[in-house]
């Protein structure tokens, strides 16, 4: 079963709200994912309903699809009714598609709504994308721990629609299955009806993977001390948008509902442009409609990040956290260094607040800033070596970020009028970029306008003006008397035209009974709720255990899972160098919370998981 590549390819961004969601769709966003006012897994990140209403609007004027994710897990009755009132709103006005983690959403009486699963449904293989394209499912978001050839075998075997991301910030643990934030606030409150909605299911997350911890062996000898072991650089597959949707990828995720504008600008720029050479060159089409024309040049350098990484897509691999690596743009190397200043040997300039690092020898990495610019040598805060010869990596360029930040841009859908005379009037025809078509009648004037410069007057660009006239065919001068408000009255009805025909996808979850590939449901599965029991015995799973968050016992229980791992980042993997590993299990503390962990290895799975030390369960 190998479908090929894509027909269409889709761009899909982070809408943060209203404001950050319309950037996005000037920058070339095919698609927008936009929080809810609930249950979505960016707590803080919601939206109103009527500025989802407003996005919409906005969005469908340019064929832009708007993804809603209400992706947390539901625990009570009440949970599941509100989420079906806000499911019915969504519909009626008119969203493109709903992201559920929640397996029991699909045992509602849902409108004809596509339903997309999070990656926190954790749709690992093959057999899970088999099922649910049977249940009515269209599409999965894989999660971002898959290597190339596990999301090519899933690709081989179904059907379904498949959403990889693209870029951004990476969990360390899968996604669903990291329950550190639900364990933080069980402590605090010793309540799991009141922790449960204060995991990271349920979209409040601290984040304390990325702070700091200490790692010790089994006999309490330290291995790392107050390092941000779990603090992933940034994924970025930009380099392999092409591989993807040679094999049948069809959307591309940017994460970052949660990070600020010039993130959602640069980012969504960057991979519009790889989505429109793609077009270029293997005969695609965008999802959506119009073209940008950008204020700023898109570079990744003008994000902040952490260090990239492809993650696991091309296989295991060291060095993935960041702490004690060289990030950012290279910029040259330091000449005539005199404690505090130097010249850069390089072809980039460098601006005052520009933060840089640099290593000298095997040490830590270091962060300087520059603090000052006299002719030509630059001086800095921070430099606590003797730095001549050492290259210097630029992290955060204040140029680059502003420029993006104060950046207008524009998205347009191209037009052209074909103008001919009979009579005393004028028939004029107007056809989009996506054979869109209309016409009207209109009397002819006084002002002459040779074709080129009626183009030239009407053309002008305002931040929502929507369409733009790309060419008029006229064989002779045209008489025009008010050609404005002619213009407003052709874009009115071909707005309306392009309302009528633009593409809408209905899809209908199938209540039958395929049975699911396993018989039995521990509770990693997540089933939190009586829906989602009924759903998984409605086809055929003998026992199901509840969920963690639901208040089970946590002794003996993974309170956090990842295919991320200790020993192959310190060089101790039993795979590749089994000589020398400190005796296990190993113990982690978290220095934020205080929260103790012991580690444990699957080395067959080549996964790693968490537990509660001894003493955290008395």
């Amino acid at each position: 079963m190998v479908r090929g590549h894509s027909k269409t390819i889709e761009i899909l961004s982070p809408g943060k709200n209203l404001e950050y969601a319309k950037e996005a769709i000037r920058c070339g966003a095919d698609s927008i994912y936009i929080g809810a006012p609930k249950f979505s897994l960016r707590h803080e990140q919601g939206n109103s309903m009527d500025d989802i209403k407003k996005l919409v609007e906005y969005a469908h004027k340019y064929w832009v699809k708007i993804y809603i994710p209400l992706n947390c897990l539901l625990f009570s009755d009440d949970d599941i009714k509100l989420a079906m009132q806000m499911i019915n709103e969504f519909y009626s006005m008119g969203i493109d598609g709903l992201i559920v983690q929640d397996i029991g959403i699909l045992e509602l009486d849902l409108p004809p709504i596509p339903i997309i699963l999070s990656t926190n449904a954790m749709c690992f293989k093959k057999e899970d994308a088999q099922f649910f394209e049977k249940c009515g499912v269209s599409r999965i978001v894989l999660p971002r721990e898959l290597t190339f050839e596990e999301i090519k075998d899933i690709l081989d075997n179904s059907n379904i629609e498949i959403e990889t991301f693209c870029y951004g910030f990476l969990c360390v643990g899968y996604s669903g299955n990291c329950y550190l934030s639900y364990v933080e606030h069980l402590k605090q409150t010793q309540s799991s009806d009141k922790a449960h909605y204060l995991a990271s299911n349920h979209g409040v997350c601290p984040e304390r993977c990325m702070g700091n911890w200490t790692l010790k062996d089994n006999n309490g000898n330290i291995l790392r001390e107050n390092d941000r072991l779990f603090n992933l650089r940034f994924l970025s597959l930009n380099n392999e948008i092409e591989r993807l949707v040679d094999i049948g990828v069809d959307s591309f995720k940017i994460a970052g509902r949660e990070k600020d504008l010039k993130h959602v600008k640069n980012s969504t720029a960057i991979f519009s442009q790889i989505a429109d050479n793609l077009v270029q060159t293997k005969g695609l089409k965008r999802l959506s409609s119009g073209r940008t024309i950008l204020g700023f040049k898109p570079d990744l350098s003008k994000n902040f990040n952490k260090g990239f990484t492809d993650f696991f897509f091309n296989g295991r691999k060291k060095e993935m956290y960041s702490k004690y690596h060289l990030i950012g743009t290279k910029v040259g190397i330091v000449e005539n260094f005199d404690g505090n200043s130097f010249i850069l040997k390089g072809d980039i300039s460098l601006n005052i607040g520009d933060k840089l690092r640099y290593q000298k020898d095997n040490n830590p990495v270091q962060t300087i800033s520059i603090t000052d610019i006299k002719d030509n040598k630059y001086y800095a805060d921070g430099i606590k070596d003797d730095i001549t010869g050492l290259e210097l990596y630029r992290y955060i360029d204040v140029k680059g970020f502003k420029e993006v930040e104060n950046s207008i841009n524009y998205r347009v859908i191209s037009v052209t009028l074909d103008i001919t005379e009979q009579n005393n009037e004028y028939k004029i025809i107007a056809v989009d970029e996506d054979n869109n078509h209309t016409e009207i009648t209109v009397t002819k004037g006084n002002t002459k306008y040779i074709a080129d410069k009626l183009k030239e007057s009407l053309c002008k660009l305002d931040i929502d003006c929507e369409f733009i006239i790309d060419k008029i065919n006229s064989k002779n001068d045209v008489f025009l008397d008010n050609p404005e408000k002619i213009k407003d009255e052709i874009f009115a009805l071909l707005r309306a035209e392009r309302a009528k025909n633009r593409p809408v996808k209905k899809a209908i979850i199938e209540k039958n009974n395929y049975p699911y590939y396993k018989k039995e449901l521990n509770y990693l599965a997540n089933v939190t709720n009586n829906c989602t029991k009924a759903f998984y015995q409605r086809h055929g799973v003998d026992k199901i255990e509840p969920g963690l968050e639901t208040g089970i016992p946590l002794k003996g229980k993974k309170v956090f899972s990842s295919r991320y791992c200790l020993r192959n980042e310190l060089g101790v993997c039993s795979k590749t160098n089994p000589q020398n590993i400190p005796p296990l299990p190993w113990h982690l503390e978290q220095l934020e919370n205080g929260n103790k962990f012991k580690v444990e290895f699957d080395c067959a799975k080549c996964s790693m998981y968490l537990y509660l030390d001894d003493e955290e369960n008395n």
